[in-house]
């Protein structure tokens, strides 16, 4: 069904699955495409959006019309609505009305604009974004599809900083080996070396003199995939001693019925 898709459009995908589950949606609605479109595709937030401010707005809307159930297993495979399914359909639509060999997330963006009775579309709407603007503006880029990097190596987009395909590829797979729990973030003790001025995590060490516990000293921990710093509250997933932030694990660690991860189904 999704051979046509771009890498990104499949992470749409993932990601609106995800959405629905944390929702506690027994079916993928329109609003959850929208949330995993916005979530993967920065240049739309970007340009045809008021930056973040929009996706904070669109975010709380969702969840202020949507019942609060019991979330739903990432495990299970859930269905698209039928709105969904038209909204995928009118995708493939606009991709060939411009022309385009392949179904990039700039068409699940038209096509959830096309589905106008949709929840994402009256949100869109409300953001000031109209089915005849976004065409005008889409028809100006370049198919999703033929996008690459600078010097034309592949590469992956991880909170707003794009990294090699490869050196992600090698940091998850290096990864798999461990089983990932998940876990809320906090400030770690340490203690530091009065003398010399550094630190050491082995709070065993401290004697109340050279060697004094700061606690919580440790305020940040880095994504052991893309280094990003997971901060006190933020969800991750830990090993017992290292940690993965909640983006990396779902788009590249967490495995999927078959047993691979979603990362090497895209």
């Amino acid at each position: 069904m999704f051979e046509r898709y771009t890498e990104k459009a499949r992470r749409v995908i993932f990601f609106a699955r995800y959405e629905a589950s944390q929702f506690g949606s027994p079916y993928i609605e329109t609003e959850h495409l929208l949330l995993g479109l916005l979530r993967e595709n920065k240049v739309i937030t970007a340009k045809l959006l008021s930056g973040l401010d929009s996706v904070e707005v669109i975010r709380r809307k969702i969840e202020a019309a949507t019942a609060h159930k019991e979330h739903i297993s990432t495990s299970v495979d859930l269905p698209l609505s039928n709105e969904s399914k038209r909204v995928l359909g009118y995708a493939g639509e606009e991709a060939e009305r411009l022309s385009h060999k392949h179904i990039g997330s700039e068409h699940l963006l038209l096509g959830l604009l096309r589905e106008a009775s949709g929840f994402a579309a009256h949100l869109l709407n409300e953001e000031g974004l109209t089915l005849e603007n976004a065409r005008k503006e889409i028809a100006t880029w370049p198919p999703e599809a033929e996008l690459r990097g600078a010097t034309g190596e592949r590469t992956v987009e991880i909170h707003g900083r794009t990294f090699s395909f490869g050196y992600i590829l090698k940091a998850s797979r290096a990864s798999r080996d461990f089983t990932w729990i998940k876990r809320e973030w906090k400030p770690a003790d340490i203690v530091v070396d009065k003398e010399q001025g550094g630190i050491c995590f082995d709070v065993s060490v401290a004697d109340g003199k050279r060697f004094q516990i700061q606690s919580g000293g440790w305020t940040k921990e880095p994504c052991a995939v893309c280094d990003w710093q997971l901060e006190a509250g933020d969800e991750g997933f830990t090993n017992g001693r290292r940690w993965i932030c909640a983006e990396c694990y779902h788009r590249f660690i967490e495995r999927n019925d078959s047993g691979g991860s979603a990362w090497e189904s895209t």
